[in-house]
């Protein structure tokens, strides 16, 4: 079927909009409700108008199925009237908002405004009472702060209703990417507001897609670089820095660069230069995990085969906080099936305030742990209670991809520009079993990797679990690991990777009903895991996720060590600290519990 737009004859397939079309085909329409991580929109913004041949008057792109021999017409004078006119009606609200708002060069609505030639200076937008003409101005500023909301009633996500333009990606984004409805629309008509259940504090899981696909700052990131400067500048405070495996490959759009431009030796610059007293690497900790998520793995594996009924089968990973607090609040009955291996963060959390404090003659009290996340829920997974001992918490701050980025810009750091330095020794050496983390299906297939040599006692024949990797959803595959050294018959692992709440949900109803055909199971929250988390670079869609991932494993090919368990620094730690996986300190420093958080 053909489509006509703008007099240029284009190809489509059934179910496609006007608007997909002209994405597909590089024709630039503004729009601001549209989001590509979401479905079908309302066409609230009306931005996203359009002539067709067979509509009367002006449509919205959005919701306009492309039929055949259609005729489009996406700019002429009336259309671009109408837009502007649309356009001022939401910038209304926003005037005299963006000299102190945190997404200021950032912002969607304060971008479209400049294209459409809306007087945009930021000097401009200061109010200030005695500057105002007319009362009615001032009366127009009151009236678009009526009924403001403020949210900082938890240390992820902060949220600010004098932002919202109503168009209701974070409501779309929550029921459709994580299935928790955390927002919902309140009162009617021109008093219409996005906003939680009765008003009150987000009690979610955090995990900032809401704050990706906010096209203002109506909800963001909850902004720490403050407390970091404190510490930093405290003399008594011994500062140790981690950076995540994919924020090193996500940082340089923040700085003008194309995603996946790999940026890790850079930030080591510049945590120096911000005056880190150590660097060490999130990459051990995650091959720390997975050293003992695969022992746990062999374990429970080891049990099914010898008939006990009460081992829990899937097992699930446990890495990302969103879906470890889905589990805890709305599957409270079933986290047995988590693994209790604690994320990458909380291994290497608790090896810095033990070993290393140990090892240099530190009070771990003294010493602040502060790591770069691709992830706002990381925030809230540091202060869990179990995260910690003797009256401190083994990680001290997390500071998200964009707040880092941002704090380097106002410290005058040119991140593209620095020479390359490096991590400091001790729990700095990871494997690419530890790179691939950061993509989905990255833990499942490191996990692979050395669950297949821990059950043969033999080599793998190929390094890669391709089958893995991907995109969709939901992922399938089985393992046969043969006959080895260590193993008297073939065993066949079925395995499962999922990304978004709303696949995972699937899998726990599958448990639930008993029927669940898997015996090891990945999910990550956020959409393509750790590189589509909530605390990323902006803006964000399929083909930039996919370069984050290409990045990702292309650094994995480089390394040249691949397995977790073959990292020379994995072996130092077991050797003269941990034991070995599974041992008694692994499980007092390496593992974790979870809780009942349904409030029921």
């Amino acid at each position: 079927m053909q489509i006509k737009i703008d007099n240029k004859i284009y190809n489509f397939s059934t179910g496609e909009t006007v608007l997909d079309v002209c994405k597909r085909e590089g024709i630039n329409v503004p729009r601001l409700c549209h989001h590509p991580d979401l479905k079908r929109t309302e066409g609230l913004c009306r931005l996203c108008l359009v002539k067709t041949n067979k509509t009367k008057g002006l449509v919205t792109s959005c919701q306009t199925l492309a039929e055949n021999l259609m005729e489009v017409v996406t700019e002429d004078e009336e259309i671009q009237q109408a837009r502007k006119i649309n356009l001022e009606l939401l910038w209304a609200e926003h005037a005299g908002k963006c000299a102190q708002c945190q997404r200021n060069g950032d912002c969607e609505l304060q971008s479209l405004a400049h294209n459409f030639g809306i007087q945009v200076d930021v000097m401009d937008f200061v109010p200030k009472v005695d500057q105002f003409e007319k009362e009615e101005a001032l009366l127009a500023l009151k009236e678009s702060l009526k009924n403001r909301v403020v949210d900082e009633g938890n240390n992820c996500i902060k949220r600010d209703s004098q932002y919202c333009i109503e168009c209701r990606r974070c409501v779309q984004a929550c029921r459709e990417i994580q299935t928790v409805t955390e927002y919902e629309m309140h009162y009617r008509n021109i008093a219409t507001k996005v906003g939680t259940a009765y008003e009150k504090s987000m009690d979610c899981i955090f995990c900032g897609q809401c704050a990706n696909l906010c096209p203002t700052a109506a909800i963001v990131e909850k902004d720490e670089t403050k407390k970091m400067e404190r510490l930093l500048k405290d003399p008594q405070m011994h500062t140790v820095f981690y950076v995540a495996p994919s924020v090193r490959v996500t940082i340089g759009e923040e700085f003008g660069l194309e995603p996946g431009v790999f940026m890790e030796h850079k930030i080591n610059t510049a945590l120096r230069e911000l005056g880190a007293d150590k660097i060490f690497d999130i990459n051990f900790g995650a091959d720390l995990t997975i050293m003992e998520e695969a022992h746990e793995l062999t374990v429970r594996l080891g049990k099914m085969i010898a008939g006990d009924r009460q081992v829990k089968i899937p097992m699930f990973t446990s890495c990302c906080p969103s879906w470890v607090l889905y589990v805890e609040k709305y599957w409270p009955h079933l986290p047995n099936h988590l693994s209790s291996a604690k994320s990458p963060v909380g291994m290497i959390g608790a090896m810095v305030k033990t070993y290393y404090a140990q090892k240099e003659g530190l009070n771990p009290k003294a010493i602040a742990t502060i790591a770069i996340m691709p992830c706002t829920s990381k925030k809230f997974e540091i202060t869990r209670k179990e995260m910690g001992r003797a009256g401190y918490q083994d990680n001290d701050l997390v500071v998200t991809t964009r707040e880092f980025a941002r704090y380097l810009k106002k410290k005058r750091i040119d991140l593209p520009n620095l020479t390359d330095g490096k991590a400091d020794q001790l729990m700095s050496e990871y494997s690419g079993g530890g790179m691939i983390f950061g993509a989905t299906g990255g833990v499942m297939e490191a996990a692979l990797r050395t669950a297949y040599e821990n059950l043969t006692c033999e080599s793998l024949p190929k390094i890669e679990f391709e089958m893995v990797r991907g995109v969709s959803g939901i992922r399938e595959a089985e393992i046969i690991i043969p006959k080895g050294k260590c193993n008297t018959k073939e065993l066949k692992i079925k395995v499962a990777v999922v990304h978004k709440i709303a696949n995972a949900k699937k899998i726990l109803e599958m448990v639930e009903r008993g029927n669940c055909p898997y015996h090891f199971v990945e999910v990550m929250a956020c959409p393509g895991g750790c590189l589509g988390g909530g605390g990323q670079p902006l803006p964000v869609d399929d083909e930039i996720r996919d370069k984050r991932r290409r990045a990702i494993y292309q650094r994995d090919k480089e390394l040249p060590v691949r397995k977790c368990h073959e990292n020379p620094m994995i072996k130092k730690i077991y050797s003269e600290f941990l034991g070995e996986p599974g041992g008694e300190l692994s499980e007092k420093y390496l593992h974790t519990k979870y809780f009942d958080r349904s409030g029921g």
